[in-house]
């Protein structure tokens, strides 16, 4: 389980690559702001949303009978979430593939964490 400050130095490194790629976006696709752009940005919010649900589902799971089934009711919440995000969003013409790359901006964060905060073994 991951604790508040390493819970909010994840955020700061996707909101980091977000507006990297966000900015970066700007320059290489002129004009297309609300279709890539704020695709991104979404993206990454989406993200961080998500990884917010599942902040608080860990912290309460032992308070739980039944643990399991409320982790796969959250699963479930989370992932109906992200679809109805996702939907509205392309319906209002966003670009799914942008949206992927700013869900993408979290996963890569969580993995530069990783590999900034791994212990060395042996």
């Amino acid at each position: 389980m991951i604790d508040k400050a390493q819970g909010n130095e994840i955020r700061k490194i996707t909101l980091a690559l977000m507006l990297v790629i966000s900015g970066l976006s700007l320059l290489v696709f002129q004009g297309s702001f609300q279709s890539i752009t704020l695709g991104i940005i979404i993206g990454a919010m989406c993200g961080l949303l998500g990884f917010g649900m599942i902040e608080r589902m860990c912290s309460n799971i032992e308070l739980y009978t039944n643990a399991k089934g409320r982790g796969q009711g959250a699963y479930v919440k989370r992932y109906a979430l992200y679809t109805l995000v996702f939907a509205l969003s392309i319906y209002k013409g966003v670009h799914p593939l942008a949206l992927l790359v700013g869900m993408l901006c979290h996963k890569a964060s969580i993995v530069i964490y990783a590999i900034l905060h791994r212990k060395e073994v042996g």
